[in-house]
């Protein structure tokens, strides 16, 4: 191996190591928090039929959240936005809320629905018809907003 093929060999290594963390690594910061709000556990629904049919009931709209377990910002949704007290709170008072993961029992709905990213929210009328949707992450105040156009709108 000639010096120059060398040299370049010995600085990616170097690179390597320090972008993936050699043994002095510095330890990552923690998460930034979104929130200052307290966190809620909102009571989710797991069936589609059972959830329009309590939508219908109640005169509300179903805010389905198609997930994975393997998904990561799906995980962050439900730790941070979904669990936000000011989030909880219209999605206990406002929403039918409807849990589906797309690998098991919410498969069909996600192909039916259109789903091509995760997490995706979408906000259906009692009838099953879509008013909007979230596509990916959302901190909490922006996703609030949000749910709540689809309140106003739909």
């Amino acid at each position: 191996m000639n010096r120059s093929a060398l040299a370049c060999a010995a600085i990616a290594a170097v690179i390597i190591v320090t972008a993936c963390g050699g043994p002095d690594a510095v330890p990552e910061a923690p998460i930034e928090t979104v929130s200052n709000h307290a966190t809620v556990d909102v009571a989710w629904e797991s069936d589609m039929p059972a959830a329009l049919e309590r939508a219908r009931n109640e005169g509300k709209p179903v805010l389905v959240n198609f997930y994975a377990d393997w998904c990561v910002w799906c995980k962050r949704l439900d730790s941070t936005t979904l669990r936000d007290a000011k989030v909880a709170s219209v999605l206990q008072s406002e929403v039918v809320p409807l849990s589906l993961d797309v690998d098991h029992g919410g498969k069909e709905l996600s192909s039916e629905y259109g789903v091509d990213g995760l997490p995706m929210i979408i906000m259906l009328d009692s009838a099953g018809k879509e008013i909007g949707r979230i596509p990916g992450y959302m901190p909490p105040d922006s996703f609030l907003e949000r749910v709540e156009g689809f309140l106003q709108h739909g």
